[in-house]
């Protein structure tokens, strides 16, 4: 590995992962297929959940979104985690709790993607989401749809599952 750093994150996570196959590349490229150097870790590949690790950033992404740690564009307010804590806070967050993900079409079309992290008291909070901008392309007539599915880190097959909607007891055998 290329940073001291994925270490300590690869230790976060491994209460959830004891059993995962857990990818690491230290060989990347980025989308000019100009070589760099960091750590880029898989853990569950089906949902693209894993992160990258770069000297001074860590980036953490799930499913169709990602999230960036860093303290270099602005300066921290007392009291404040530096990024790594932040980014392992956040990692263990991903895997305790679970992930409302909400797809909004218009017509056929993905319009926008929403992700939320849902507490065990039941609160949610915004993580992430995506607008794709394509209104000028939809169908104004088109029937807006939201489709909901809630995700939970499924500790015996090592990656996320869908929870059925009805259940309140969740078994991922």
């Amino acid at each position: 590995m290329n940073f001291e750093i994925t270490n300590g994150l690869i230790d976060t996570i491994k209460p959830y992962t004891e059993n995962a196959i857990i990818t690491i590349s230290t060989e990347n490229n980025d989308w000019k297929g100009r070589a760099y150097k960091s750590d880029f870790i898989t853990i569950d590949d089906k949902n693209n959940v894993g992160f990258e690790v770069f000297d001074n950033e860590i980036i953490v992404f799930y499913f169709t979104d990602h999230y960036h740690f860093e303290d270099y564009s602005s300066e921290l307010e007392d009291g404040d985690d530096d990024y790594i804590k932040r980014a392992k806070k956040f990692l263990i967050e991903l895997f305790e709790n679970q992930i409302k993900y909400i797809e909004i079409y218009k017509g056929k079309k993905l319009a926008a993607e929403k992700y939320y992290l849902i507490y065990s008291d039941n609160t949610e909070e915004r993580m992430g989401g995506t607008w794709w901008g394509l209104e000028r392309f939809l169908n104004p007539f088109a029937k807006k749809v939201e489709k909901i599915t809630i995700y939970k880190f499924c500790r015996t097959a090592d990656k996320y599952v869908p929870q059925p909607r009805d259940s309140t007891y969740f078994n991922c055998l």
